[in-house]
Protein backbone atom coordinates (compact mmCIF):
# COMPACT_ATOMS: atom_id res chain seq x y z
CA UNK A 1 0.00 0.00 0.00
CA UNK A 2 3.07 2.11 0.52
CA UNK A 3 4.34 1.58 -2.63
CA UNK A 4 1.34 2.88 -3.99
CA UNK A 5 0.72 5.85 -2.45
CA UNK A 6 4.32 6.90 -3.03
CA UNK A 7 4.65 6.10 -6.62
CA UNK A 8 1.24 7.98 -6.81
CA UNK A 9 2.98 10.90 -4.91
CA UNK A 10 6.12 10.51 -7.02
CA UNK A 11 3.41 10.58 -10.37
CA UNK A 12 1.63 13.87 -9.39
CA UNK A 13 5.55 15.57 -8.31
CA UNK A 14 6.40 14.90 -12.12
CA UNK A 15 3.32 16.22 -13.49
CA UNK A 16 3.46 19.45 -11.70
CA UNK A 17 7.54 19.71 -12.23
CA UNK A 18 6.05 19.13 -16.16
CA UNK A 19 3.44 21.94 -15.58
CA UNK A 20 6.02 24.34 -13.95
CA UNK A 21 8.67 23.61 -16.77
CA UNK A 22 5.56 24.05 -18.86
CA UNK A 23 4.68 27.44 -16.99
CA UNK A 24 8.18 28.67 -17.45
CA UNK A 25 9.10 27.85 -21.14
CA UNK A 26 5.71 30.53 -21.72
CA UNK A 27 7.33 32.86 -19.78
CA UNK A 28 10.03 32.76 -21.55
CA UNK A 29 8.06 32.94 -24.31
CA UNK A 30 6.60 36.12 -23.23
CA UNK A 31 9.79 37.48 -22.19
CA UNK A 32 11.09 36.82 -25.84
CA UNK A 33 7.83 38.49 -27.35
CA UNK A 34 8.21 41.40 -25.14
CA UNK A 35 11.66 42.31 -25.99
CA UNK A 36 10.86 42.31 -29.55
CA UNK A 37 8.22 44.38 -29.55
CA UNK A 38 10.78 46.57 -27.12
CA UNK A 39 13.55 46.60 -29.96
CA UNK A 40 10.57 47.31 -32.93
CA UNK A 41 9.35 50.21 -30.68
CA UNK A 42 12.79 51.44 -30.47
CA UNK A 43 13.39 51.65 -34.28
CA UNK A 44 10.43 53.08 -34.71
CA UNK A 45 10.95 55.81 -32.44
CA UNK A 46 14.96 56.24 -33.77
CA UNK A 47 13.02 56.07 -37.25
CA UNK A 48 10.80 59.05 -36.21
CA UNK A 49 13.09 61.46 -34.96
CA UNK A 50 15.13 60.86 -37.74
CA UNK A 51 12.34 61.10 -40.06
CA UNK A 52 11.10 64.51 -37.79
CA UNK A 53 14.60 65.68 -38.20
CA UNK A 54 14.35 65.13 -42.08
CA UNK A 55 11.15 67.13 -42.48
CA UNK A 56 12.30 69.86 -40.40
CA UNK A 57 15.79 70.66 -42.07
CA UNK A 58 14.18 70.52 -45.32
CA UNK A 59 11.39 73.21 -44.55
CA UNK A 60 14.19 75.42 -43.00
CA UNK A 61 15.97 74.72 -45.76
CA UNK A 62 12.79 75.56 -48.11
CA UNK A 63 12.60 78.74 -45.48
CA UNK A 64 15.64 79.99 -46.15
CA UNK A 65 15.74 79.69 -49.70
Amino acid sequence: MKSVAFSVISYQLSVISHQLSVISYQLSVISYQLSVIRFKFSIFNKFSIFHWSLVTGHWLLVTVY
